[in-house]
């Protein structure tokens, strides 16, 4: 049985909406993709305080920008932190454009779901070494939840922000359009993508997909 965090967390904030490079629903062909590159994910900042009350700033699926320098001014401008302020970056699943962006954080502690440990690594986008697997609640107020799918180990990070239940799915919700009619992009397993879909909705308020803005559920 799946239990949110007792400790609700401090703030959170999206920092980058993501985009698609095609949007079916649009009427766009993804063979002729309207949208160019870089290719973002939607990026997400939890506040809190950890074990010892000392204040975390953890960065959920930092993603590709045209440099660092870019990630650092959404950084800024959503909520006027520096970049030495983020002390731990957590990437949902594997793929490039959720993991890339951990290179601008050197200071912060790498965490990746512990199921998902060796598939982050196999991209080669960084340095493998340096991934810590967490899994369950790894911070005060935030706990790694599987969301199987999109990938085999997809995984998303559910707080509480003032009462309300909120998710990070990652790519376990692609964008608002596919959350309702439950449906995804690229998925490993279809079937278990539209369950894991399904599951979000009965348990939660507010999801934060991996390529929109938020969406509030209820």
């Amino acid at each position: 049985m799946f239990q949110m965090p007792k400790t609700p967390v401090d703030a959170y904030d999206i920092l980058v909406i993501g985009h698609q490079r095609a949007n079916i629903f649009f009427g766009e062909d993804p063979r002729n993709p309207p949208r160019g590159k870089p290719v973002t994910c939607t990026s997400t900042l939890i506040r809190g305080m950890d074990e010892n009350q000392k204040p975390y700033a953890l960065l959920i699926d930092p993603t590709t920008r045209e440099s660092e320098q870019a990630f650092y001014f959404d950084l800024q401008r959503r909520t006027g932190l520096k970049p030495e302020a983020i002390t731990h970056c957590f990437c949902t699943h594997e793929h490039f454009d959720h993991i890339e962006g951990f290179t601008y954080f050197p200071q912060a502690r790498w965490l990746a779901p512990k199921a998902n440990l060796f598939a982050v690594g196999a991209p080669l986008l960084i340095d493998k070494a340096r991934l810590i697997g967490v899994e369950n609640e790894f911070l005060p107020g935030v706990t790694a939840v599987a969301l199987p799918g999109h990938t085999f180990g997809s995984h998303g990070v559910a707080f509480t922000y003032r009462g309300k239940r909120c998710l990070a799915a990652g790519d376990a919700v692609v964008s608002r359009h596919h959350f309702d009619r439950f449906q995804n992009n690229f998925e490993d397993d279809a079937v278990a993508a539209r369950k894991t879909q399904q599951w979000i909705y009965d348990q939660f308020d507010i999801v934060i997909p991996g390529h929109d803005n938020l969406i509030v559920i209820r």
